[in-house]
């Protein structure tokens, strides 16, 4: 692989070379001081990353196994869960609720449109669900749910426990736990936060812990249990299972950077580059998958024009020295993916839009030749 490769799939991201610097740091023992003091750091980082004052966990493994450790700890055979599914990494949470016993109702609008608050008001009215799970920025299409407003509707209309999905999303748009009532928010290091992959990212409300504490049976996943790690959370110089030393380095360098920066500065950079890529695609008559009322600052998906070949396009992309991923499910081959997250700069937006032009007339679209990275440098220029 070229070292000089830009990395705009949804994740994993590029990362910061002083993050990649403390990785190659020598490998401290976990129960060194001077490990316990940067475990610590990271964790009070994080939770001004969540915007909470809950507890937060950081556990080696994916994304999806935060996903699994939000439902395995709440879930008990026979209980009422309610999926929310706005795409491909929305069912993950139906598998999940399944495996642990659950009955889950699905509910899912077509792909490319949110999830509606009144339909899961709808919803709650109708039946008693334990659980309540959405995705934030649902990763296949660049639709972004409102976690906000259902958050309200969760806690205005149920006892549910209500489970976030921010693995695109944390570090990179708004996400505020505490304030927007969620009980868990399930996160991973590899996307906005620009760490590589490798840590699964929790927070976890005083409401579970008490849940977790008179709960009748057992938790069915014994890595997974938070009773296991919170005292590790709290004290990093216990033990459970060994951390992931170097990753946890490079978590905290990271949050650093990311906090230097603010995060309503980051949001906003964010929301920039984002507004500039879809201006782009407006511009090349290029359609996104994501209605234009829900689209994330994180990823978009767009199809193909006409006679535009999936492997094609992504191979000559990868030729000039952009990665971008395919699309997903029934998208799987209509489309891509560009991911515009983490420590993406104004730079990577234009060379990715550069590239993608020069790619697709070298396939025989034809449009007006510069007429993406012009409308993009507009918005830039306008926001």
């Amino acid at each position: 692989m070229s070292e000089r490769e830009l990395l705009m799939i949804p994740g994993p991201t590029n990362v910061d070379p002083a993050v990649l610097r403390v990785l190659s740091k020598p490998t401290l023992s976990h129960t060194d001081p001077e490990f316990v003091k940067i475990f610590k750091e990271a964790l009070n980082d994080l939770k001004k990353v969540f915007v909470t004052n809950n507890e937060v966990f950081v556990i080696a493994g994916s994304g999806t196994l935060a996903l699994e450790m939000a439902i395995a700890n709440l879930i008990e055979p026979g209980d009422k869960v309610l999926n929310t599914v706005s795409g491909y990494f929305g069912e993950y949470f139906v598998k999940i609720s399944k495996v642990h016993g659950a009955l889950p109702r699905v509910l899912e609008p077509p792909w490319g449109k949110s999830i509606k608050p009144e339909d899961v008001k709808n919803a709650l009215r109708k039946d008693d669900y334990k659980v309540v799970t959405i995705t934030h920025v649902e990763t296949s299409t660049g639709v972004a749910n409102p976690i906000k407003e259902i958050g309200e509707i969760v806690k205005e209309d149920s006892n549910a426990f209500y489970i976030i999905d921010t693995v695109c999303s944390l570090g990179g748009m708004e996400v505020r736990v505490d304030d927007w009532n969620i009980d868990i928010c399930a996160s991973g290091s590899q996307k906005c936060i620009g760490v590589p992959p490798g840590l699964a990212l929790l927070s976890v409300s005083d409401k579970v812990l008490k849940f977790l504490e008179k709960r009748k049976s057992s938790v069915n996943f014994w890595y997974g249990d938070f009773r296991n790690w919170l005292p590790v959370m709290r004290d990093p110089s216990q033990y459970f299972a060994t951390p992931a030393v170097n990753m946890i380095y490079a978590l905290s360098e990271a949050l650093k950077i990311l906090l230097s920066e603010g995060l309503e500065q980051r949001f906003r950079r964010h929301h920039i580059l984002a507004e500039a890529f879809r201006a782009a695609m407006d511009a090349l008559n290029i359609k996104l998958v994501a209605d234009r009322e829900c689209v994330a600052d994180t990823v978009t998906a767009a199809y193909y024009p006409e006679n535009i070949e999936d492997a094609a396009f992504r191979s000559e992309m990868k030729r000039r020295g952009i990665i971008v991923a395919s699309t997903l499910g029934p998208l799987k081959g209509k489309g891509f993916r560009v991911g515009h997250m983490g420590n993406v700069s104004q730079n990577d937006m234009l060379s990715t839009i550069g590239a993608i032009e020069t790619t697709l007339k070298n396939l025989g679209y034809r449009f007006s030749h510069g007429a993406g990275l012009t409308a993009a440098q507009e918005k830039i220029l306008s926001l």
